[in-house]
């Protein structure tokens, strides 16, 4: 009876996650611009090529132990990139990623046995790595441990409810910018485990507009309540409000698009 139970829970949530995923997918906009996803299947994201080039500036918000993406739009772009992410795994992830190519040995993703890092020559001067987390204030904050400690992703919001945590600082995409000397930023990926929701908000209310934006709606899968679709949606339609498309939606990532950046979409961003 238990494993019957089990199984149904399983079953409906299955089918619960995939109807608010349908949702969120009927609020892209429809509009004919190419996509391609770019890095591991885990890590990677569909973004618009067309916007991309060798001057794009790209941050990537949280790293874990899959930069494929970050590294990916190097590779096939030669874009500056520009990775966040506190969390000490990932920071010796990216440290072991550097000794390991100046030694000439290849790098697992994600500690997989048969998926590697392919680094263009000079991949990683592009690649900048910085040990501090995004939010909306400058400040420290807690990043609480995901439930199983096998995974690397530590999140503000204790988005799966657990009691350790290490403190990191934190600071807003403005400070950021004007820290590094940057005026403008073309893509801003949010793998933040929770915690876009706040970052999302302060940028709104900024001056500040990536040209194409990257955010994984992580209480898709980690719901805090009954609630988290409505947010979900609540935001999708606030950033929309803000200047966006949206024009890719795969599981619970998403990607905008600012409508300027489609207005000049015959030139390079």
């Amino acid at each position: 009876m238990n494993i019957l139970m089990k199984h149904t829970r399983a079953l409906y949530k299955k089918v619960r996650q995939r109807v608010a995923q349908d949702k969120l997918n009927r609020l892209r906009d429809p509009l004919s611009v190419f996509h391609q996803k770019i890095g591991t299947g885990y890590g990677g994201w569909f973004v618009p090529t067309s916007l991309l080039s060798s001057r794009s500036l790209c941050y990537g918000v949280g790293a874990g132990e899959d930069i494929s993406f970050e590294i990916e739009l190097i590779n096939q772009y030669g874009c500056e990139v520009h990775c966040f992410d506190p969390t000490p795994r990932a920071q010796r992830h990216v440290d072991q990623l550097h000794r390991n190519a100046s030694n000439g040995i290849p790098t697992s993703i994600n500690d997989a046995v048969d998926v590697w890092y392919t680094l263009s020559p000079g991949c990683l001067t592009q690649l900048h790595f910085h040990a501090i987390g995004l939010w909306s204030h400058d400040r420290t904050m807690r990043f609480y441990a995901p439930a199983n400690p096998a995974h690397v992703s530590h999140s503000i919001v204790n988005l799966q409810q657990t009691a350790d945590y290490f403190e990191a600082d934190c600071q807003t995409l403005g400070t950021v910018m004007a820290t590094l000397g940057h005026s403008d930023v073309s893509l801003l990926k949010l793998d933040v485990e929770g915690a876009e929701y706040e970052i999302l908000s302060s940028i709104l209310v900024s001056d500040i507009r990536p040209a194409i934006l990257c955010v994984e709606f992580d209480e898709g899968y980690h719901p805090l309540d009954d609630d988290y679709l409505p947010r979900i949606v609540d935001m999708v339609s606030r950033v929309k409000a803000g200047g966006y498309y949206l024009t890719s939606v795969d599981g619970w990532n998403a990607t905008f698009v600012h409508r300027r950046a489609m207005a000049a979409s015959k030139r390079d961003i």
